[in-house]
């Protein structure tokens, strides 16, 4: 019942966050929101003139902020904060997208499915550094590091794969 549980809770943070991305994609201006994405991921922006090193390192820094955060007692609870902006900047990502005219082919074999899984890795590494209320570990016992390589690893790999589909197959 718990992971069943866990899972729905994470489905609901990442909905909510794509819907409030896009809720807030109406609200920005479109200079702003340019000068935003663009640290979130260049290729919505620019195409592909942007590096593949941005989404890289957009990654890279979500995942050790996020790990920071989460080894101080003080800052703990803003680990799912951090998932939700993901998921935020997600929806943010997808209407501008829609919003400027991409394809839908490329949207729905590129931006979506990638980004969908990748939030999702994000936010199941999020849950494992910071457990909800009702997953928190009895006293005394550490949470289990074994997993956090296995997140890593696997979003490392879902990047790769939307990098080759990006610039190899989509070029």
């Amino acid at each position: 019942m718990v992971r069943s549980l866990s899972f729905v809770h994470l489905f609901i943070i990442l909905a909510v966050g794509y819907i409030g991305g896009v809720l807030l994609y109406r609200e920005i201006p479109s200079i702003s929101l340019e000068k935003l994405l663009v640290l979130y991921d260049a290729r919505v922006i620019q195409g592909h003139e942007a590096s593949f090193l941005k989404p890289i390192g957009s990654m890279v820094v979500l995942f050790v902020v996020t790990f920071v955060v989460s080894s101080f007692q003080k800052t703990r609870f803003l680990v799912l904060f951090f998932g939700a902006l993901n998921s935020v900047f997600f929806g943010l990502s997808s209407s501008y997208l829609l919003g400027s005219g991409m394809k839908m082919i490329e949207y729905a074999i590129w931006w979506f499915p990638f980004q969908f899984l990748a939030c999702l890795l994000f936010l199941l590494y999020c849950a494992v550094l910071n457990p909800p209320y009702f997953m928190r570990t009895t006293i005394g016992k550490k949470r289990n590091p074994r997993v956090l390589p296995v997140l890593v690893a696997l979003s490392i790999g879902l990047l790769a794969t939307e990098i080759a589909v990006y610039y190899w197959i989509l070029a």
